[in-house]
C-alpha cells in the first residue's frame, strides 16, 4: 500500500506539468527589419497638429503603425509640442529633431519651423450684427501665405463674442454699436509678436 501511494505522488506532479505544457500559449514577438518616418515635413509657426506618419517592418513583411508615445522623442519642446507622433509649432520659427525608437533601430528627422513675417484680417462685409466668420492670414519667410491656425489670441470688446471651434473656424458675434476686435500671435514672445486690430460699426 505504501508503495503504490509513493508512486502516485511521483507520477501526479509529472502529469501535472505536462498539462500545463498543453495549455500554455506565449506570444510570438516579431522581430523588427526596419524602422522609417516621414522625412518630407514642412511645418509653419502657425500650423495645426501635424501627424508624422511611422512604418515599422519586421522580418515577416508585415507592417504595422507606431501608437506608443514613449518610443517618440523630440529634441526640443521650446520650438515643437508632441505627443505620439504628432507635432504642433509653439515657437515662431526655430528647430527640432523627432526621432522614433523601436528596439535597436530608430529613424529621425530635422523639423523646421516656417516663421510668421505679417498677417491680415479677412472677412467678407459686415454690415450687420450677428455672427460672421473672420480669418487670419499669414505672410510666411518664405513667402507663402496661408491661414493662421494656432497661436494666435483673439479679444473682443464691449458684449460681441469670439470663438474658435474644433476646426479652427473663427466666428464673431457682432453686437449693435462699435465693436473694436484684436489678434495677437505669440503674444509671449517680446520679438516676433504681431497684433492687428479692426473697428465694425453697427447702428
Amino acid at each position: 500500500m505504501k508503495k503504490t501511494i509513493k508512486n502516485l505522488l511521483i507520477i501526479t506532479p509529472a502529469i501535472l506539468l505536462f498539462g500545463c505544457g498543453d495549455n500554455t500559449t506565449s506570444p510570438v514577438i516579431k522581430d523588427v527589419k526596419s524602422v522609417e518616418i516621414d522625412h518630407n515635413i514642412s511645418i509653419y509657426a502657425t500650423d495645426n497638429p501635424l501627424k508624422i506618419n511611422s512604418t515599422v517592418t519586421y522580418t515577416d513583411s508585415t507592417t504595422s503603425s507606431i501608437n506608443d508615445s514613449d518610443l517618440w522623442e523630440n529634441s526640443n519642446y521650446d520650438v515643437l509640442s508632441m505627443y505620439n507622433g504628432t507635432i504642433t509649432p509653439i515657437s515662431n520659427g526655430g528647430s527640432a529633431t523627432v526621432s522614433l525608437n523601436v528596439g535597436h533601430l530608430s529613424d529621425s528627422v530635422d523639423v523646421n519651423v516656417i516663421k510668421l513675417v505679417d498677417f491680415y484680417l479677412s472677412y467678407s462685409d459686415v454690415n450687420t450684427t450677428g455672427e460672421h466668420v473672420i480669418e487670419a492670414i499669414g505672410t510666411f519667410e518664405n513667402n507663402q501665405t496661408k491661414k493662421i491656425y494656432t497661436n494666435i489670441v483673439w479679444e473682443i470688446n464691449n458684449t460681441a463674442t469670439v470663438t474658435t471651434d474644433e476646426n479652427y473656424i473663427t466666428t464673431i458675434d457682432i453686437a449693435s454699436g462699435d465693436t473694436n476686435l484684436t489678434a495677437t500671435v505669440f503674444g509671449d514672445d517680446n520679438e516676433t509678436n504681431i497684433t492687428k486690430s479692426i473697428i465694425f460699426s453697427i447702428n
